[in-house]
């Protein structure tokens, strides 16, 4: 039924109405130029030269910005060795490439990049009775547990960013997580890889016996010299390896020569782990699987002071926790303002300086609840904490949980020029040494006057910190060097890594020789040698090449733009842009919002995180810059769909659906505004014509003519527009008079009468108004008037801020008498509620955006107040139903829980929420042309394949037009609206209240 949405959809160029180009690599350089064309002759991934691609790939979540010579994503293992092939003939450098979460630089550079993440990301063998998985470097952290959850099994390593993570920068990183105490690194679970070196060879690697490893070095090929010079330098270098390792867990620098003194078969695969993908490429990761516990329950320790949390921690450690973290004030008052935890945080409370969470496992509930009650008395009669409080239930965990997990992002969100720099990110001691080692780090802080955040990995001593910095003034960057060097010689002193979890990329790979001496940097340079002797994979890693402070992402002052939205709490247009940190929460695949997309695509140009990097690095140059005009960034940010997912789900809330009316306000300006925009913007008076010619409009706009009309404007013919209705909604209101004629002024409520609601579903109005009646409301619909959104979205500012005006002095007489304004299509109202405050000056937009609410909050408030009775089963009703929320809902504050706060409030109907992003439909985008197959790959992400699993009887609601009319197209029958819904079991007025 549904095309296949095709891969390789970018870059493209944007005709008027709809047709697509393929963009030619933009660089001058022939060599270059000859490579782009061999490359493409010789894959079907995608080769990417232009300057809008580099420009994307030129950033991870760390301080730098490298532009690329051009990024590839191969398209499977033959592809992969055929570029580094080409590679090799170009005497061009290679850095491979995952999900780019990493917060050091590791995987940005003048390089050739290597996607692995978009296709190289199957599970190849799940081997249960051996407990081993065996992955493409792009499987992700949370795909590899998905598929063995049910059998209680694991990758122990568990990174925070692990929907997102691929399994190859976690063998790159060496990435451990918050587990480590139970499970250690990745080193300690790679069984074997499979290496495409920089020459081209494609070598395995697994443990070898004492027989076996005597022939590798009998070899006279590459691989024998590897083993011979590894053999040799561990033989020779025992002493200094023994000397400058840390004694502790979490030590992720270097390479890990100290892993080939410890008794046991020797295995190449634990030096690549954590190599950063300066020896070779990795094609194939075998991992062991561990058991993952049954019972979990959490006991958090509140505390009033930093210091006082790290000295319970070697206390702690004694009852043998899963886990044992902790985060400070500064990631807990992030979580407080963020929209992203709205709702999510009644197990914090008061204001403590430091929470320490204590993680227990068991193998029943039983023996869970007992380690909890043990760990609390003896923590009770201790004294050493504020509070203390026991969680079981897995909601209230995971909402511990995912504060944990966004301490990064919380950070890094604050709208000032000072952001929380990574650079002493992840400093590791012995969790015994944590207390001095963290007074004398903390001194050096106050000395600098630098205030920071902290939180991490307490039971292994591995702590996040984040000093604030405003790396564009020259005193920050001087002393963040200056910082780097004193906190080493700190990390010496205490037999510490510099480095516990993240690794050296191009931030702390300058500190080498000074962290394991002249001997082993000597070491680690043969080592590299050995793998790659031309110095191509990865360059400047481990072997440094540079300084801390070259190629700063941060280091220049944001260039100054004039915009029609008001984006001063935003900090301004390029601020606004400049905030993503690339922690690629836009990249995560099975949950929430974020980023439909990139969901639908895998593909990295299609990600939230992409487009705000493409718009920063256009606007530094300009609003009237060649670049700002491309149609490379244009192609980029019209496949945003602006379900405004980024504004609540990003750790930043990069709202770039703001940004991109923006844009396309600016880019319209010089290029003119396409036909088609024009008509979807004038959506209101289009439905107004064809209600006043309906029933013609509904047939002619079914026949053979006019589906020609709309194929050459670029509407997809395939898709049915709404129906005109007869009747306008208000003119049949007013002929029904139906409103009550008592306003008491307690009950007034007033209906914001919408576009589609007038002109195409009139009777979603008539429900609504039967429901807020049955709710002893006085119901007040004013003469109808566009909100203007189809204007917003297509950049025509002007005219939607005209329709704006006229709305706000529409409606603010009631908003000044705080009357409650309720809208039934979701787009529509929170248009007024979070849009127009941007778009009108003054205060008159934020006085209507305070009363301002969908439909369904204000039913969900009501009943609070109100007997439930009103509600009783009806035979018209099916016992059960499937809700799926529109984006605007999910991405306001209170999310979908209203929504379904009211259903469960049926007792004969049995509800669930489908667990879905966008619809895909997006206003017009699912209309266009172009748009037309990423449209239905959206939906396929989850919403359509929930509805099939569902029975045929099932009652699907949806309150959206466009979330509607696409499962309409997917199912051939149309959901209702939760007012239908409500309306259908409505028992009579009399009986409310019996």
């Amino acid at each position: 039924m549904f095309s296949q949405f095709p891969h390789s959809l970018f870059p493209l160029l944007h005709r008027p109405f709809g047709g697509y180009d393929v963009l030619m690599p933009s660089t001058k350089d022939s060599s270059l130029l000859a490579l782009s064309e061999e490359l493409k002759k010789n894959i079907q991934g995608e080769v990417l030269f232009d300057f809008i691609s580099r420009k994307i790939y030129s950033v991870d979540a760390s301080i730098y910005q490298i532009d690329p010579i051009g990024v590839v994503i191969p398209k499977n293992k033959e592809e992969l060795l055929k570029t580094v092939s080409i590679a090799k003939k170009y005497a061009v450098p290679i850095i491979p490439r995952g999900a780019a979460t990493g917060t050091t630089g590791g995987c940005i550079g003048e390089a050739l990049i290597i996607d692995t993440s978009k296709y190289l990301n199957k599970i190849l063998e799940i081997n249960l009775e051996e407990k081993f998985v065996r992955c493409e470097p792009g499987v992700i952290q949370d795909q590899l547990n998905d598929a063995v959850k049910t059998h209680f099994l694991c990758l122990g390593p568990d990174t925070s960013t692990g929907n997102r993570a691929t399994l190859g920068g976690m063998f790159g990183n060496n990435a451990s997580g918050a587990h480590s105490i139970r499970y250690g690194k990745m080193v300690d679970h790679v069984l074997s890889t499979e290496l495409i070196l920089a020459n081209g060879d494609l070598l395995s690697f697994s443990a070898l016996s004492e027989e076996s490893f005597q022939k590798k070095i009998l070899q006279n090929d590459r691989e024998g010299l590897i083993y011979n010079t590894l053999e040799h330098i561990v033989r020779t270098q025992k002493s200094e390896i023994e000397k400058w390792y840390p004694k502790i867990q979490r030590r992720v620098s270097g390479y890990n020569l100290d892993e080939w003194l410890k008794p046991q078969d020797r295995n190449i695969s634990q030096i690549l782990t954590g190599s950063e993908g300066t020896l070779g490429i990795a094609t194939e990761i075998k991992v062991k699987l561990s058991p993952k516990p049954k019972h979990r329950g959490l006991c958090l320790l509140f505390f009033d002071s930093l210091e006082d949390s790290f000295d319970l921690v070697e206390f702690l450690l004694s009852f043998h926790p899963y886990s044992l973290e902790m985060m400070d004030r500064a990631v807990l008052d992030a979580g407080r303002e963020s929209t992203m935890f709205s709702g999510r945080l009644d197990w914090l409370s008061g204001h403590p300086e430091a929470v320490l969470i204590v993680e227990v496992d068991a193998e029943t509930m039983g023996e869970r609840d007992a380690k909890l009650q043990k760990l609390e008395t003896q923590l009770r009669r201790e004294k050493r904490c504020v509070q203390i409080r026991t969680l079981s239930s897995d909601e209230s965990m995971e909402n511990v949980w995912a504060l944990r997990k966004g301490s990064l992002g919380l950070l890094m969100s604050r709208r000032t020029e000072e952001k929380a720099v990574a650079f002493l990110e992840d400093l590791a001691v012995a969790p015994e040494k944590l207390v001095p080692f963290m007074k004398e780090f903390q001194s050096l802080l106050k000395q600098a006057d630098k205030k920071a955040g902290f939180y991490g990995h307490a039971g292994v001593g591995c702590l996040h910190v984040r000093p604030m910095f405003n790396l564009k003034k020259q005193e920050d960057r001087t002393l963040l060097k200056e910082l780097m060097e004193i906190v080493s010689s700190l990390i010496l002193k205490y037999s510490g890594a510099l480095s516990g979890e993240h690794g050296d990329g191009l931030v702390r790979s300058w500190l080498n020789e000074k962290m394991f001496g002249p001997q082993l940097f000597q070491a680690f340079k043969q080592i590299k040698s050995a793998f790659d002797p031309d110095g191509r994979m990865n360059p400047g890693k481990i072997i440094p090449s540079q300084g801390p402070l070259e190629n700063l992402r941060y280091d220049k002052p944001l260039t100054a733009f004039q915009t029609k939205l008001d984006f001063k709490k935003e900090g301004g247009f390029s601020f606004a842009a400049e905030m993503c940190n690339g922690n690629g929460q836009c990249r995560k695949l099975s949950d929430g919002l974020m980023c439909p997309t990139y969901q639908a695509s895998k593909d990295e140009r299609l990600s939230t995180r992409a487009r705000a990097n493409a718009l920063f690095s256009t606007i530094q140059k300009g609003v009237d810059s060649k670049e700002f005009n491309s149609p490379e960034l244009f192609s980029v940010l019209d496949l945003c769909i602006e379900c405004k997912g980024c504004k609540t789900e990003c750790p930043s809330s990069v709202d770039m659906a703001k940004m991109k009316s923006e844009y396309l306000y600016h880019y319209q300006k010089k290029h003119g505004v396409p036909l088609r925009s024009k008509i979807f913007g004038a959506i209101d008076t289009i439905n107004a014509l064809g209600s006043k010619i309906s029933p013609f409009s509904n047939w002619f706009v079914n026949t053979a003519f006019s589906k020609k009309v709309l194929d050459w404007m670029g509407i997809d013919s395939r898709r049915k527009l709404p129906p005109f209705a007869p009747k306008p909604f208000s003119v049949l209101l007013r002929k029904e008079n139906i409103l009550n004629s008592s306003l008491r002024q307690n009950d007034l409520v007033i209906l914001f009468n919408d576009t589609y609601t007038e002109f195409n579903f009139p009777e979603i109005g008539f429900s609504t108004i039967c429901v807020l009646q049955a709710l002893s409301c006085n119901v007040i619909v004013p003469p109808y008037h566009c909100c203007g959104r189809p204007l917003l979205s297509k950049g025509l500012l002007d005219q939607a801020k005209n329709k704006a005006l006229k709305l706000v002095t529409l409606l603010l007489p009631y908003a000044e008498k705080n009357i409650p304004i309720i809208g039934l299509e979701p787009s529509c109202i929170l248009t007024l509620k979070d849009d127009y405050p941007s778009l009108i000056e003054g205060k008159d937009a934020e006085t209507l955006a305070s009363v301002c609410m969908t439909f369904d909050a204000f039913v969900n408030k009501k009943i609070k107040n109100i007997p439930l009775n009103y509600i009783a089963a009806s035979d018209s009703l099916p016992k059960k139903a499937l809700f799926h929320g529109h984006c605007f809902q999910k991405a306001s504050s209170g999310g979908t829980s209203a929504t379904m706060n009211v259903l469960k409030a049926i007792p004969s109907l049995e509800v669930s929420e489908i667990n879905s992003g966008c619809c895909g439909m997006a206003g017009s985008f699912g209309y266009e042309k172009e748009h037309f197959d990423l449209s239905l790959a959206i939906a396929e992400t989850r919403l359509f394949p929930a509805i099939r699993k569902a029975s045929e009887d099932t009652l699907l609601i949806a309150d959206g037009v466009s979330c509607r009319s696409q499962i309409q197209y997917g199912f051939g029958k149309t959901p209702k609206h939760l007012a239908q819904v409500l309306e259908c079991i409505l028992v009579n007025k009399k009986n409310e209240h019996a």
